[in-house]
């Protein structure tokens, strides 16, 4: 899981005194793709998956944490997309006003996982849960981490192009 950096206001307040911390190494491959989610699926959901590109930012943070609560700090969209064009990370979003019980399951998801982080959406309109890799995107009406779990290991079955690079861009 890559590590680095906690956040405390908006992504604009250059004001921050952000403390990097050391990348971690990728975890293991996976070698099957799981059918269900290690911690159930908690809701059936329809889901589509479709080709994503994402810009590569020249300013960005590894986030600390593999969870981010919807009402706390929570990375930018450049460390996010940073995370999935040069850390071979999945980024899973949800939407900000997801019930408590959908809160726990992705929290617990998250928990089991290697290599993914899962915030909060930033979009006022976003779908209830998104994942994101460097070259695919999964959208979902409802929380379905049966569907995530296999989105993301078929993301994790393939050979890892992970380059160990400076913790921040600053």
């Amino acid at each position: 899981m890559v590590a680095a950096l906690a956040f405390t206001g908006d992504d604009d307040d250059s004001s921050l005194e952000r403390k990097p911390v050391p990348a971690s190494k990728p975890g293991p491959l996976r070698t099957t793709v799981r059918a269900h989610s290690p911690v159930g699926r908690f809701e059936r959901a329809s889901c589509s998956r479709r080709p994503h590109a994402a810009g590569d930012p020249s300013r960005w943070f590894h986030p600390l944490q593999n969870f981010y609560a919807p009402d706390g700090p929570a990375p930018s969209q450049a460390d996010l997309d940073h995370l999935i064009n040069n850390d071979d990370a999945v980024v899973v979003t949800y939407r900000r006003d997801v019930p408590p019980a959908a809160l726990n399951a992705l929290k617990a998801w998250a928990a089991a996982g290697i290599g993914v982080v899962v915030a909060p959406s930033r979009a006022s309109n976003a779908p209830p849960l998104e994942a994101f890799t460097a070259t695919r995107r999964l959208t979902c009406d409802g929380v379905d981490l049966d569907q995530l779990t296999t989105f993301t290991d078929r993301h994790f079955t393939k050979p890892l192009e992970y380059e160990p690079h400076p913790d921040n861009s600053d």
